[in-house]
């Protein structure tokens, strides 16, 4: 046999037992030269392309598996034959609709016309994109999700609320939306969409929009309807308009909540996007944990104002007993605001709580309500008070602990204004107790209680000053009053300027 003759043999041998071992894969694949054309093809192309093997060797593949007339952007053939390497890269094939994973390899052969032979991969991945997809779009959703839940948890006003919430709706990459929308809440007027929150829209929408009625438009029939309301362009529905309005499209989302429509999520979309169950899905989910933190934020708001409502009840309640006792002893007129004054100074000083704090206020405003009961004669006397009559005035922290334990106070009031003029040694009255068992906020009081008397004038003498207040206070520091209460009310004067008005 000639020599020719063998060598063809046994390139064919050759070509033959490749193409064989290569049928062996699920996946197409095909011996492809540098100019793109088809030298071998498995068995697996006749299921993947619905072509035969045979019959596309010698083919353009551009052409035959694309339906291009050139290579398309990107493809790895041409990246691979450039660089000389072996190129691995995902691709959407549009003729096909579906996701591929192409991997072309250098084989070091060569044809007759001297072009490089390369071997092509092409695996199906489409399940696995899909699988992916979604994967990511569950995790965008929760990311979402727990973003509105951490907000609505950092007492961020509402209407800051829906801003964000806008922008991680318009920022999921996934979603085909435009960079524009609002959100709509309705507030005091039934059946009446506000505009609370808007990302890049016109002003002339925002201003046509502001507020918009239940069954108008695309948002009102939203809110109306409770269904999402979907428009591809500007149809009849888009009841508001305005001139130079861009072609558009809309979801409009409706925000439920126990079978009330609590507003309403508009975003826009571009002009002939068709509706896609996975926007409608993220959109409604959004709506629904939307729903409850409005709901949630607004209890919050009708509680606040009902407890301000409350607190403004307690303080003119408080104010007028005060106001009573005042009037009895006219020479003591400003004497508990005074006081007041001083003992909250003394209590940010020391860095008390807010709440300890506040219950000091009310306490200092009530603490002389008690003398109400005492003779005006005796509150008013211009020479020295009898021990009769100094009895007396004693049973006012008395009295007026009788007359403020029915009242039901978030601190111990009574008590407080009970153990005013108790003392450290346990010199003090009504109850003569001392040290730690006289409440902190009693020792505040019973100091500012001291220094304000002292410094003011009273009926049966002159006003004593500051100075005389102050050096009382430091000399029985210990004794009579609390050393840290002293220090705190001598610093204020001595350092921080304070003043009593």
């Amino acid at each position: 046999m000639p020599i020719r003759e063998v060598e063809q043999k046994a390139e064919t041998m050759t070509g033959s037992m490749i193409l064989e071992a290569l049928d062996y894969f699920p996946f197409y694949v095909m011996l492809i030269d540098a100019n793109h054309h088809i030298l071998l093809a498995n068995k697996a192309v006749s299921g993947a392309l619905g072509v035969d093997p045979g019959g596309i060797v010698g083919g353009y593949c551009p052409k035959v598996v694309h339906g291009l007339d050139e290579p398309f952007p990107g493809c790895p053939l041409e990246e691979a034959v450039k660089k000389g390497q072996a190129v691995e890269r995902e691709v959407f094939d549009p003729k096909f609709g579906r996701w591929i994973k192409a991997a072309v390899y250098p084989t070091g052969q060569r044809t007759e016309e001297g072009q490089g032979i390369f071997l092509h991969f092409v695996y199906d991945i489409n399940e696995e994109k899909r699988i992916q997809d979604e994967l990511q779009r569950y995790c965008d959703t929760q990311n979402v999700l727990n973003s509105l839940l951490n907000l609505s948890l950092e007492g961020v006003h509402l209407e800051e609320l829906l801003r964000r919430t806008l922008d991680l709706i318009l920022s999921i990459p996934w979603l085909t939306l435009e960079s524009m929308g609002c959100i709509f809440l309705v507030e005091d007027e039934p059946e009446v969409l506000v505009m609370k929150a808007q990302n890049k829209l016109a002003e002339p929408i925002q201003k046509a929009c502001a507020r918009v009625p239940f069954g108008r438009c695309l948002c009102g029939r939203a809110a109306l309807t409770q269904e999402i309301q979907f428009a591809d362009h500007i149809d009849e529905r888009h009841e508001i308009q305005y001139e130079e309005i861009i072609p558009h499209g809309h979801y409009c989302v409706p925000i439920l909540f126990a079978g009330k429509t609590l507003g309403v999520i508009n975003t826009y979309i571009r002009e002939g996007h068709g509706s896609e169950q996975r926007e409608k899905e993220f959109l409604t989910a959004v709506a629904n944990t939307l729903a409850g933190i409005i709901v949630r934020k607004q209890a919050e708001s009708q509680l606040k104002q009902s407890f301000e409502k409350l607190k403004r009840t307690l303080d003119e309640t408080v104010n007028a007993l005060a106001s009573v006792a005042e009037k009895r002893d006219p020479y003591t007129a400003g004497h508990q605001w005074r006081v007041t004054k001083l003992a909250v100074a003394i209590a940010e000083e020391m860095g008390l709580s807010d709440e300890q704090i506040e219950g000091i206020r009310v306490s200092g405003i009530l603490h002389d309500v008690g003398k109400m009961y005492v003779p005006a004669e005796i509150l008013s006397k211009p020479g020295q008070l009898t021990e009769i009559e100094f009895s007396v005035i004693k049973t006012h922290p008395q009295v007026s602990y009788d007359i403020l334990k029915a009242i039901e106070f978030p601190w111990p009031v009574a008590q407080i204004v009970l153990q005013h003029h108790e003392r450290m040694d346990g010199s003090g009255y009504p109850s003569g107790i001392s040290d730690n068992n006289i409440l902190l906020e009693a020792r505040i009081l019973s100091v500012a209680d001291v220094v304000e008397a002292m410094a003011s004038h009273r009926p049966y003498r002159p006003a004593l000053g500051i100075d005389k207040a102050l050096e009382e206070i430091s000399q029985k520091r210990g004794i009579l009053y609390d050393p840290k209460v002293v220090d705190a009310c001598c610093k204020l004067f001595y350092e921080k300027g304070f003043k009593l008005d």
